[in-house]
């Protein structure tokens, strides 16, 4: 009589050269070993679902039995049908080229679901580097025409948000909501604390349901003139930069942080906090959707672009072209197709995370990690 070991459908499994994982998303138990004890093609069977018991896998079997991740099967002769796991495409970019040559743009349109545009910026206290990690325009007193971006952002009839970053002509504003209110298009204005035009947003944000704003705050901020501020339509994002400022804004309700490294000073204490150990990663609490996602793309950035006060376009500061050379519609056509496309770049294809069995309970690859200014997003 031969016995395989079927693990649930709800638990996620996932095999490397050298670690095993099997997590259950539901009861969140799971087993990880850094020795695997599988063999090539007991790797073959696990990715399908089960293994088959054998004197080698009888401890590893055993753990996953006692923690109720799965159950024995026995069969003679005839191996029980079962359906493979994972995600079945029907159709792909990969096998569309195949057949064409090239992509459909109806098909590569339909991938852009989040754009940040970049304006004005009159604030000249962050660098370059630090205005990447906040998606936020560098010094400067030039706006792009915000009219010919829209105008270019019809084709993509998917298309969810538009973060409009940086300082804007309340005018201009008004007809972008009123532009994205046409297309059911949710509109944030991304806006440092000091150049915030208090009442007159504050209209918009009452006679536009698809408005919402996302104040900049930094240490110099008077804390008690935001507090009052946060509402269902405004969310604070306090400019961290060291331990002290976490400290100040720590004692504020309803603040999102939003950590950004220099260069020019120890990063040290506040990358210690936004590093995870191994057993934060395993007490995460992730479907296994999401962690399907997290094995085929990066879902921090997928489908999101950068354009910036000159045109260019970018994804994790990396140029990608300009829309005064070709319409965003045909960028995306072609980068998509590249091996480059950083939509595409998951923790799997990460040299330091390839051999990893977590890898798709971590945090997506950051800006953080693709500027060069911390190696790993954990400890392991």
């Amino acid at each position: 009589m031969n016995r395989l070991f079927y693990f649930y459908p709800h638990c996620f499994l996932k095999s490397t050269d050298k670690e095993v994982l099997v997590y259950d998303t539901m009861s969140k138990l799971y087993i990880y070993l850094k020795a695997s004890p599988l063999s090539k093609a007991d790797r073959e069977t696990f990715h399908m679902g089960f293994v088959k018991v054998s004197e080698s896998l009888s401890d590893f079997v055993n753990l996953c039995l006692s923690n109720e991740l799965g159950y024995f099967v026995e069969f003679e002769r005839v191996h029980p049908f079962f359906k493979s796991r994972g995600v079945e495409f029907v159709t792909s970019l990969s096998k569309e080229r195949k057949a064409l040559g090239y992509n459909l743009h109806s098909h590569t349109n339909s991938l852009l679901r989040e754009v940040t545009i970049l304006l004005k910026n009159s604030k000249d206290d962050y660098s370059d580097e630090m205005c990447l990690q906040m998606e936020h325009p560098k010094f400067n007193n030039e706006s792009i025409n915000l009219d010919l971006i829209l105008q270019q952002l019809s084709s993509f009839q998917y298309l969810e948000n538009i973060i409009i970053a940086g300082e804007i002509e309340i005018s201009e504003l008004e007809r972008t909501l009123v532009y994205a209110e046409d297309n059911n298009i949710r509109v944030v204005h991304r806006i440092m604390f000091d150049f915030f035009n208090y009442a007159l947003e504050l209209k918009l944000i009452d006679r536009y349901d698809i408005f919402s704003i996302e104040l900049l705050v930094d240490n110099s901020v008077d804390t008690a003139k935001i507090e009052h501020l946060t509402q269902n339509k405004i969310c604070v994002k306090a400019i961290v930069k060291t331990i002290s400022d976490l400290q100040l804004f720590d004692r504020m309700k309803c603040v999102m942080y939003e950590p950004v490294l220099s260069r020019n000073h120890n990063n040290k204490d506040i990358i210690s906090q936004m590093i995870l150990s191994e057993d934060e990663i395993l007490s995460t609490s992730k479907s296994i959707k999401d962690c399907i996602i997290a094995d085929c793309v990066n879902p921090g950035i997928f489908g999101h672009l950068t354009i910036d006060n000159g045109g260019f376009v970018y994804v994790f500061g990396k140029r990608i072209a300009s829309v005064f050379e070709s319409d965003l519609s045909s960028i995306i056509n072609l980068w998509v197709g590249q091996d480059n496309c950083l939509w595409y770049k998951t923790r799997g294809g990460k040299s330091k995370c390839k051999d990893c069995a977590l890898q798709c309970l971590c945090p997506p690859i950051s800006i953080y990690e693709e500027l060069g200014l911390f190696e790993n997003a954990c400890t392991i």
